[in-house]
């Protein structure tokens, strides 16, 4: 039994296409693991039978061996963006990627499919339009794959992996995070030093002050005290390991008027004093830390 992190990836084709309506969109049979990001136009996808409807910002993802077959609305051709990859072995010389005009695959032919709960949660078909981080890794890969600079096979095929984990994350998600949150938490991951006033965000999205603060729960989990003070916390440390400034100079630059109330900050999140902190980390490797923060 497989988890994500354990994939040997590799891709065979990652490119963009526009379908039309050729005789070679209809049923035919993978062997390969095929993503298909639609970027334009609307139609319908069947696969193994089964009907979705795709345009703008639909994930579909086929296993090995799943019959399937395209079909645009008229007018409106798809445009996707499509990997397909092996998962778990690097294939022989001359692996096709798929069989036309069939209904049944060749199990000679198809690539290794280990046993993967993880891999199996994937749904056949997904929106990420909510989600323009995973949309935009993926088009990269497809503009990385087949360049001709220097381990670009290599980074595709990592780029994937990574890729597949932040689909995973996605799919445990259940449901899209609020793009008003997801603003804020950039602006506080910038500059976590700052006083930010929660009161701007609500009037600049039109929230009220409990509804902003739910949805900001629902999202990371903890209140946005509580999460600044996590972000600050994590600049701190990395400022400690990465320069040279006194304790005093850090707790200056992160607003701080008493270098004792950011001692006692730290300690409470980061679990050791900031002294402490940079004495055990420094010259080796930046270790692991649990956060302790409020929720």
């Amino acid at each position: 039994m497989k988890r994500l992190t354990e994939m040997t990836v590799y891709l065979r084709s990652a490119h963009t296409y526009s379908y039309t309506g050729s005789i070679h969109e209809e049923t035919r049979v993978g062997h390969a693991f095929a993503f298909h990001l639609f970027v334009q136009g609307k139609g319908i996808m069947f696969v193994e039978g089964k009907k979705y409807e795709v345009g703008k910002g639909s994930l579909l993802f086929i296993r090995p061996g799943q019959a399937h077959s395209f079909h645009h609305n008229p007018g409106l051709q798809l445009e996707a963006f499509n990997i397909y990859s092996d998962l778990w072995e690097i294939p022989g010389s001359g692996s096709s990627t798929f069989s036309f005009q069939t209904d049944s695959a060749d199990p000679r032919l198809l690539t290794l499919q280990e046993i993967c709960p993880e891999l199996d949660e994937l749904p056949t078909h997904a929106m990420i339009t909510p989600y323009p981080d995973a949309v935009d890794l993926f088009i990269q890969i497809c503009g990385l794959h087949g360049s001709a600079g220097f381990y670009s096979e290599e980074m595709s095929a990592n780029l994937m992996a990574g890729w597949l984990m932040r689909f995973y994350n996605i799919v445990r998600e259940r449901q899209p995070r609020d793009y008003r949150i997801m603003h804020v938490l950039e602006e506080i991951d910038r500059s976590p030093e700052r006083q930010f006033h929660y009161a701007d965000w609500c009037r600049r999205y039109g929230l009220e002050k409990t509804h902003f603060y739910k949805l900001f729960r629902s999202v990371t989990g903890m209140t946005p005290k509580a999460y600044q003070l996590k972000q600050k916390m994590t600049k701190a440390s990395v400022l400690l390991l990465e320069s040279n400034q006194s304790v005093t100079s850090i707790a200056e630059q992160l607003g701080y008027d008493s270098i004792h109330y950011f001692s006692k900050q730290f300690a409470d999140v980061i679990g050791v004093p900031p002294s402490t902190y940079r004495l055990r980390n420094r010259g080796g490797s930046l270790g692991s830390f649990n956060f302790h923060g409020s929720r």
